[in-house]
Protein backbone atom coordinates (compact mmCIF):
# COMPACT_ATOMS: atom_id res chain seq x y z
CA UNK A 1 0.00 0.00 0.00
CA UNK A 2 1.14 3.51 -0.57
CA UNK A 3 -0.05 7.07 -0.24
CA UNK A 4 1.16 9.28 -3.05
CA UNK A 5 0.76 13.00 -3.05
CA UNK A 6 1.67 15.88 -5.25
CA UNK A 7 1.34 19.57 -5.16
CA UNK A 8 -1.32 20.89 -7.44
CA UNK A 9 -0.14 21.43 -10.96
CA UNK A 10 -0.64 25.17 -10.65
CA UNK A 11 1.07 27.29 -8.00
CA UNK A 12 0.41 25.70 -4.61
CA UNK A 13 2.59 26.07 -1.57
CA UNK A 14 2.45 25.23 2.12
CA UNK A 15 -0.11 27.90 3.08
CA UNK A 16 -2.91 25.36 3.51
CA UNK A 17 -5.44 26.73 5.94
CA UNK A 18 -8.98 25.47 6.35
CA UNK A 19 -8.68 23.25 3.27
CA UNK A 20 -11.51 21.15 1.88
CA UNK A 21 -10.98 17.59 0.58
CA UNK A 22 -13.14 15.76 -1.96
CA UNK A 23 -12.82 11.95 -2.13
CA UNK A 24 -13.63 9.35 -4.78
CA UNK A 25 -12.28 5.90 -5.62
CA UNK A 26 -11.44 3.57 -8.48
CA UNK A 27 -10.98 -0.20 -8.66
CA UNK A 28 -8.43 -1.84 -10.94
CA UNK A 29 -8.24 -5.59 -10.69
CA UNK A 30 -7.17 -6.31 -7.12
CA UNK A 31 -6.15 -2.71 -6.47
CA UNK A 32 -8.32 -0.17 -4.69
CA UNK A 33 -7.43 3.48 -5.31
CA UNK A 34 -8.76 6.42 -3.32
CA UNK A 35 -8.11 9.99 -4.43
CA UNK A 36 -8.66 13.21 -2.51
CA UNK A 37 -8.59 16.63 -4.15
CA UNK A 38 -7.62 19.23 -1.54
CA UNK A 39 -8.73 22.79 -2.25
CA UNK A 40 -8.43 26.07 -0.37
CA UNK A 41 -11.73 27.84 0.34
CA UNK A 42 -10.62 30.77 -1.83
CA UNK A 43 -10.33 28.38 -4.82
CA UNK A 44 -13.59 26.43 -4.39
CA UNK A 45 -15.76 28.60 -6.64
CA UNK A 46 -13.12 28.74 -9.39
CA UNK A 47 -12.58 24.97 -9.40
CA UNK A 48 -16.33 24.26 -9.40
CA UNK A 49 -16.96 26.72 -12.23
CA UNK A 50 -14.13 25.28 -14.33
CA UNK A 51 -15.32 21.70 -13.84
CA UNK A 52 -18.95 22.57 -14.60
CA UNK A 53 -17.81 24.31 -17.79
CA UNK A 54 -16.49 20.94 -19.00
CA UNK A 55 -19.92 19.31 -19.08
CA UNK A 56 -21.24 18.41 -22.50
CA UNK A 57 -24.83 19.03 -23.44
CA UNK A 58 -27.04 16.62 -21.49
CA UNK A 59 -24.38 15.67 -18.92
CA UNK A 60 -25.25 16.13 -15.25
CA UNK A 61 -21.76 15.14 -14.12
CA UNK A 62 -18.42 13.90 -15.39
CA UNK A 63 -17.60 10.22 -14.93
CA UNK A 64 -14.15 9.52 -16.27
CA UNK A 65 -14.58 5.87 -17.15
CA UNK A 66 -17.39 6.73 -19.60
CA UNK A 67 -15.43 9.44 -21.44
CA UNK A 68 -13.63 8.84 -24.75
CA UNK A 69 -9.79 8.89 -24.66
CA UNK A 70 -9.53 12.25 -26.46
CA UNK A 71 -11.97 13.79 -23.98
CA UNK A 72 -10.06 12.27 -21.06
CA UNK A 73 -6.85 13.90 -22.28
CA UNK A 74 -8.61 17.26 -22.60
CA UNK A 75 -10.14 16.99 -19.12
CA UNK A 76 -6.79 16.08 -17.55
CA UNK A 77 -5.25 19.14 -19.23
CA UNK A 78 -7.93 21.32 -17.61
CA UNK A 79 -7.43 19.66 -14.22
CA UNK A 80 -3.67 20.24 -14.52
CA UNK A 81 -4.33 23.99 -14.50
CA UNK A 82 -6.40 23.99 -11.31
CA UNK A 83 -4.93 25.30 -8.06
CA UNK A 84 -5.34 22.22 -5.87
CA UNK A 85 -3.48 19.25 -4.46
CA UNK A 86 -4.40 15.63 -5.09
CA UNK A 87 -3.55 12.63 -2.92
CA UNK A 88 -3.77 9.03 -4.05
CA UNK A 89 -3.97 6.05 -1.69
CA UNK A 90 -3.59 2.61 -3.25
CA UNK A 91 -4.03 -0.77 -1.60
CA UNK A 92 -4.24 -4.43 -2.53
CA UNK A 93 -6.35 -5.21 0.55
CA UNK A 94 -10.04 -5.98 0.45
CA UNK A 95 -12.13 -2.92 -0.32
CA UNK A 96 -13.44 -2.29 3.20
CA UNK A 97 -9.96 -2.57 4.76
CA UNK A 98 -8.37 -0.51 1.99
CA UNK A 99 -10.95 2.24 2.31
CA UNK A 100 -10.61 2.37 6.09
CA UNK A 101 -6.81 2.60 5.76
CA UNK A 102 -7.08 5.30 3.07
CA UNK A 103 -9.48 7.39 5.16
CA UNK A 104 -7.04 7.18 8.06
CA UNK A 105 -4.18 8.36 5.85
CA UNK A 106 -6.27 11.21 4.46
CA UNK A 107 -7.37 12.32 7.92
CA UNK A 108 -3.75 12.40 9.09
CA UNK A 109 -2.80 14.48 6.05
CA UNK A 110 -5.71 16.87 6.60
CA UNK A 111 -4.65 17.33 10.22
CA UNK A 112 -1.32 18.59 8.94
CA UNK A 113 -2.77 21.04 6.41
CA UNK A 114 -5.62 22.53 8.39
CA UNK A 115 -8.39 20.38 6.96
CA UNK A 116 -11.80 21.84 7.68
CA UNK A 117 -14.18 19.84 5.50
CA UNK A 118 -14.21 16.35 3.99
CA UNK A 119 -16.66 15.44 1.21
CA UNK A 120 -16.88 11.80 0.15
CA UNK A 121 -18.77 10.55 -2.87
CA UNK A 122 -21.97 8.97 -1.57
CA UNK A 123 -22.43 5.24 -2.00
CA UNK A 124 -24.93 2.83 -0.44
CA UNK A 125 -26.36 4.03 2.88
CA UNK A 126 -24.78 1.14 4.81
CA UNK A 127 -21.32 1.93 3.37
CA UNK A 128 -21.74 5.63 4.11
CA UNK A 129 -22.60 4.71 7.71
CA UNK A 130 -19.42 2.63 8.07
CA UNK A 131 -17.37 5.54 6.75
CA UNK A 132 -19.00 7.98 9.17
CA UNK A 133 -18.21 5.58 12.03
CA UNK A 134 -14.60 5.22 10.84
CA UNK A 135 -14.14 8.98 10.63
CA UNK A 136 -15.82 9.63 13.98
CA UNK A 137 -13.65 7.00 15.70
CA UNK A 138 -10.47 8.45 14.18
CA UNK A 139 -11.39 12.00 15.17
CA UNK A 140 -12.30 10.88 18.69
CA UNK A 141 -8.80 9.35 19.01
CA UNK A 142 -7.25 12.60 17.78
CA UNK A 143 -6.24 11.16 14.42
CA UNK A 144 -7.53 13.95 12.26
CA UNK A 145 -8.11 17.69 12.27
CA UNK A 146 -10.05 19.06 15.22
CA UNK A 147 -13.41 20.44 14.15
CA UNK A 148 -13.45 18.63 10.79
CA UNK A 149 -16.89 18.49 9.19
CA UNK A 150 -17.62 15.65 6.80
CA UNK A 151 -20.45 14.58 4.58
CA UNK A 152 -21.38 12.35 1.68
CA UNK A 153 -22.54 13.95 -1.55
CA UNK A 154 -23.65 12.67 -4.94
CA UNK A 155 -21.34 13.51 -7.86
CA UNK A 156 -23.92 15.74 -9.56
CA UNK A 157 -24.05 17.84 -6.37
CA UNK A 158 -20.30 18.54 -6.11
CA UNK A 159 -18.17 19.03 -9.24
CA UNK A 160 -14.87 18.84 -7.36
CA UNK A 161 -15.60 15.13 -6.85
CA UNK A 162 -15.11 14.83 -10.62
CA UNK A 163 -11.46 15.83 -10.21
CA UNK A 164 -10.88 12.98 -7.75
CA UNK A 165 -12.74 10.58 -10.05
CA UNK A 166 -10.52 11.57 -13.00
CA UNK A 167 -7.24 11.39 -11.11
CA UNK A 168 -8.10 8.04 -9.47
CA UNK A 169 -9.07 6.59 -12.86
CA UNK A 170 -5.94 7.91 -14.62
CA UNK A 171 -3.63 6.78 -11.84
CA UNK A 172 -5.19 3.33 -11.85
CA UNK A 173 -5.00 3.03 -15.65
CA UNK A 174 -1.23 3.36 -15.52
CA UNK A 175 1.02 4.16 -18.46
CA UNK A 176 0.56 7.54 -20.10
CA UNK A 177 -2.63 8.17 -18.10
CA UNK A 178 -0.72 7.86 -14.82
CA UNK A 179 2.09 10.01 -16.18
CA UNK A 180 -0.41 12.79 -16.82
CA UNK A 181 -1.39 12.95 -13.13
CA UNK A 182 1.77 11.91 -11.30
CA UNK A 183 4.50 14.43 -10.81
CA UNK A 184 4.27 13.17 -7.21
CA UNK A 185 6.35 12.20 -4.26
CA UNK A 186 5.72 9.36 -1.83
CA UNK A 187 4.35 10.80 1.40
CA UNK A 188 3.81 7.53 3.21
CA UNK A 189 3.78 3.85 2.47
CA UNK A 190 2.80 0.84 4.50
Amino acid sequence: MSLLGWRGWASCDDRWIASHAFVDESRRGGRYIVCASVVLPSELATVRKMMRSQLLSGQARLHFKTEKPSRRRALLAVIAELNLTTLVCESNRKEADARRWALGQLLAYLAGVGGQRLVIEAREASLNLVERQTITAALTRGRGPAGLSYEHMRPHEEPILWVSDAVAWAYGAGGDWRRRVTPGVVLDSS
